[in-house]
């Protein structure tokens, strides 16, 4: 029959090895022998703990602790499986005894800590935790657990620092590199962030989270096909992760992809068919594509979920609009501006359709039109509408025989496609538009010297060179009136210039809002300005547009000079 020094030596082996039943069933063989012996009680219950087995662990733990009462780590011990059975006061009790024994303790001031932190007692979390890292200043649990807290407390410098004392003493600490990241990202600190998350995969190249997040730096870097391949990446190690499909779905609407984008909403509207951002999304990608009817079932079942959803309600403006079923329309541009009469773009769709002569210019009306309407802009201007005011300011530009080194400054340039006829005649050309998204394509054509994002007149007001061309084509009718333009125009138009613009044609008053909610001016109008202005007429003529309601739309064609 063996000792028990050796009965004990060989059931703490099996302990260690994971053997658990059979570390149990020597501990039981000793205490049968020695029902007090001290060790053996003890780690009869850490073995309990180690099985799950709570109210075992307890009962050995307390029988071990009655014999040694002064016992520190043993009442740590016996905290850490009150704490697992959520008798939290308990854990609690016990820890504070095992610190008074011993002050210093760091584990137990650390295990205090995170029961404190359960209980969302902040003040007290954060002092032990503060004694465990200077009882034991390498104890890198400790640092690791107050960074989270402080993380959690929006102490975000304080929480750094605690995470990059984790990471100087374990360089391979993938959670606490991942939170850097997330600090770096928060702060725009791409660089810091990036290499953080890069860290994070060279550990664990499935960390699902951090992909995601070099997505997002991808995305503001606007590296936007790498986004989408970090994005897919995360999606194919877990094709159940709801964060990177919306991620990936996100991108894609951004970037204009709306089939792909609406792949992906399918998925999560299966998951959850009421949530609005998908179903909104989803609406507006069906929109873009020209799907009206699936887009109205979309906004309309948004608006059975929360009728005040004012998207919803002016989106479904938009397309009954565009089925030209006006009084749909005005029934939904109302009820979104009871609900917010501030809305301007209702507001101007509104008088639009009402025809009222109170309308005024809303920049905020072509912005969100034209960044919707970028991606098929050129095709659907030269294709579908037939698009030749472009040919026409060239044919005057030729005849005028202007010399090639001008300074051409080309006022709501959009995607370029009255630039590539400026191109030729021009040393240095400047496009203006108010939308990024039209600025984007512009880009792309590599036509221009500059690119400015900005409303016109503002631009106008705060920009100070001068030019030997300006043009505005199909530009007037997104304003109503134009007498401010016109006065900063001439003064950024060199003598000798020439200013060549377009209108569409009013037949009565000065300026009106059409139904197609842009504005017409009156021929008198612009001679008034014009002389009010020192501008020389040089012409002024009638000419194809485009087609609009399948007939062809005639403008007014003007050159001025001074």
């Amino acid at each position: 029959m063996m000792d028990t020094d050796t009965l004990f030596a060989q059931a703490y082996k099996f302990q260690y090895e994971g053997q658990l039943p059979q570390a149990i069933s020597l501990y039981e063989q000793i205490l049968s022998q020695e029902p007090k012996h001290l060790n053996t009680l003890h780690f009869l219950g850490l073995t309990y703990a180690q099985l799950g087995d709570m109210d075992n662990a307890i009962l050995y733990l307390l029988q071990a602790l009655s014999l040694n009462p002064d016992n520190a780590g043993l009442l740590n011990n016996l905290a850490n499986a009150y704490k697992k059975s959520h008798q939290l006061d308990k854990a609690i009790k016990y820890y504070q005894q095992a610190i008074k024994l011993q002050p210093d303790y760091a584990q137990a001031h650390n295990n205090l800590a995170t029961v404190y932190a359960l209980q969302n007692n902040y003040a007290q979390a954060l002092l032990h935790y503060t004694r465990a890292v200077h009882a034991e200043p390498d104890f890198s649990a400790a640092h690791f657990n107050l960074g989270l807290l402080l993380l959690q407390n929006n102490e975000l410098e304080a929480a750094k620092v605690q995470f990059n004392n984790v990471v100087s003493l374990n360089p391979f600490h993938t959670e606490a590199l991942f939170y850097l990241g997330v600090l770096h990202l928060e702060k725009n600190a791409l660089a810091d962030a990036e290499k953080a998350f890069q860290n994070v995969l060279e550990q664990d190249s499935r960390q699902i989270e951090a992909l995601s997040n070099l997505g997002v730096i991808a995305l503001k870097r606007q590296q936007n096909q790498l986004a989408i391949d970090y994005f897919s990446k995360a999606l194919a190690l877990d094709n159940e992760n709801i964060e990177a499909r919306n991620n990936l779905a996100a991108t894609f609407m951004h970037h204009d992809r709306f089939e792909n984008a609406l792949m992906h909403y399918d998925v999560l509207l299966q998951k959850e068919p009421d949530n609005i951002e998908y179903l909104y999304n989803s609406g507006v990608a069906q929109m873009a594509l020209g799907h009206l009817n699936e887009a109205i079932i979309l906004f309309e079942h948004i608006l059975e979920l929360e009728n005040t959803h004012t998207s919803s309600l002016n989106n479904l403006a938009a397309i009954y609009l565009k089925l030209e079923q006006r009084d749909k329309a005005k029934e939904y541009l109302e009820r979104a501006l009871a609900i917010n009469p501030q809305d301007t773009i209702s507001a101007h769709m509104l008088h639009a359709l009402t025809g009222d002569e109170q309308a005024t210019t809303t920049p905020e009306y072509a912005h969100n039109l034209f960044n919707n309407y970028a991606l098929y802009y050129d095709q659907h201007m030269k294709s579908t509408l037939q698009y030749s005011i472009p040919q026409h300011i060239a044919r005057e530009i030729h005849q005028l025989e202007l010399p090639k080194n001008a300074h051409t400054l080309d006022l709501g340039c959009g995607t370029g496609l009255t630039g590539i006829v400026l191109r030729e005649r021009s040393k240095h050309l400047t496009g203006v538009d108010i939308s990024g998204k039209m600025l984007a394509q512009a880009k792309e054509k590599r036509i221009y010297d500059n690119l400015v994002e900005a409303e016109i007149s503002q631009f106008l007001q705060q920009n100070k060179a001068s030019y030997d061309l300006i043009i505005a084509a199909d530009v007037f009718p997104y304003f109503g009136e134009l007498d401010m333009l016109f006065h900063t125009i001439h003064q950024h138009l060199k003598l000798g210039g020439y200013f060549i613009f377009t209108t569409e044609i009013s037949a009565t008053t000065f300026w009106s809002l059409e139904t197609s909610a842009r504005f017409s001016h009156h021929p008198d109008y612009i001679q008034k300005l014009a002389e009010q202005n020192q501008f020389k007429n040089v012409k002024q003529e009638k000419i194809p547009a485009r087609i609009q309601n399948q007939r062809s739309l005639e403008v007014m064609l003007y050159i001025l000079t001074i």
